[in-house]
């Protein structure tokens, strides 16, 4: 086992510095550009050092480069395309997924030049998530701002909800087999402003916080939490109003699959169960399904490419009534800030309030926003 880690080290210490080496050299290619060993050595160490992609390998023949990977854990295939592009030389990319994948292929001088990403056991905070987000999910922690028209509520019209939070893995273990694991934390901060008010009230705010477990195997993730939201009334709203305040807190226990049917589309659903609650007779189980659709192609010079989402919850504590959240918009391609990702979205909600104060009230809005995952 010494000897492995050893091994590995040395390994993970010629990675740097091959990297180190094509920075340098890249500043002036043209006399490596285009080469096959020059290539395969450069993408080697971009996925295992920038991407921590593990027990896959690639093979470049005349710059095009095909890379064979059992699950991409998390990762995005358009991010790991984009940067394989921008090796100079690269002609083309590749990405297959899968057992058939890792099976097949058989490296050899016909097919060019092959490289081998070792499997490693674990990884502290490792890049991107196995379980992707739910982006139509209301409560999903992410950095947003967007604009609401409420219709036909009795309380308020124009609102704007700016939401703060996110999702980071803090420990991934792949053990042998394919599959993947991590834990990390999930936290959000989730607010209503009335527009409509002179100093722009708040109405509303829930904090979340979570404890995870993520899983991958392949195009199947699953997600298991333990879950703390508290919900609170903005207090200039509560002067000017007749609201009464709820004292609404909740522990739920969920859990989510998911599964990528294709390369543009995702299906997942779930349910959950409070483990306590305030007021202590809310309805315990909760129920969530839904579709995200990513379309396989870029527009405007591959800046834009155009996305579609449904989420849909039936709740015990909203009497079991249909949530409907639906978005659509597009995703600039060339506007990724450290991972994340940048949407822009028009959104329709129908159905129980998700903003805790309020989810006694059916309610229905349009909206625009502009959102950041991780």
């Amino acid at each position: 086992m010494k000897l492995q880690a050893i091994k590995s080290r040395v390994r993970r210490v010629a990675r740097s510095l091959w990297v180190a080496v094509l920075f340098f050299l890249s500043l002036n290619p043209s006399g490596f550009a285009g080469d096959d060993s020059y290539i395969a050595g450069y993408a080697a160490a971009l996925l295992e050092q920038e991407f921590r992609l593990t027990d896959a390998s690639l093979t470049v023949k005349d710059g095009v480069v095909v890379v064979h990977a059992r699950s991409l854990g998390g990762l995005r295939r358009q991010d790991v395309i984009a940067a394989l592009e921008r090796i100079p030389g690269v002609v083309r990319v590749e990405i297959r997924i899968g057992e058939e994948s890792i099976q097949g292929r058989q490296p050899g001088a016909s097919q060019g030049v092959t490289t081998e990403i070792v499997q490693r056991t674990s990884n502290w905070l490792p890049r991107g998530l196995l379980f992707d987000p739910l982006h139509a999910d209301p409560r999903w922690p992410r950095f947003s701002i967007a604009y609401r028209r409420f219709i036909g509520h009795a309380q308020f019209e124009n609102v704007a909800a700016p939401n703060i939070g996110g999702t980071f893995s803090l420990y991934r273990w792949a053990p042998s087999g394919g599959a993947q694991w991590e834990v990390g934390l999930q936290a959000g901060v989730f607010s209503l402003f009335d527009l409509n008010a002179t100093s722009n009230d708040l109405l509303n705010a829930d904090y979340s916080l979570a404890i995870f477990s993520g899983f991958r195997k392949g195009p199947l993730a699953g997600l298991l939490r333990v879950n703390h939201q508290s919900s609170h009334l903005g207090d200039e709203f509560v002067l000017k109003s007749t609201v009464a305040r709820v004292e609404l807190a909740y522990d739920q226990l969920d859990l989510k699959l998911s599964y990528d049917l294709f390369e543009w589309l995702r299906l997942y659903g779930g349910g959950g169960v409070f483990l306590r609650s305030s007021p202590a007779d809310l309805g315990r189980v909760s129920t969530q399904f839904g579709l995200e659709l990513t379309s396989p192609s870029t527009y405007w010079n591959g800046r834009l490419r155009p996305v579609a989402y449904a989420d849909f919850q039936i709740n015990e504590r909203t009497q079991w009534s249909v949530a409907r959240s639906l978005m659509t918009g597009v995703q600039f391609e060339n506007l990724r800030l450290d991972g994340r990702t940048v949407q822009l979205l028009l959104e329709y909600f129908g159905g129980p309030s998700p903003d805790g104060q309020f989810f006694t009230q059916h309610v229905q809005w349009f909206g625009v926003g502009i959102h950041f995952y991780f």
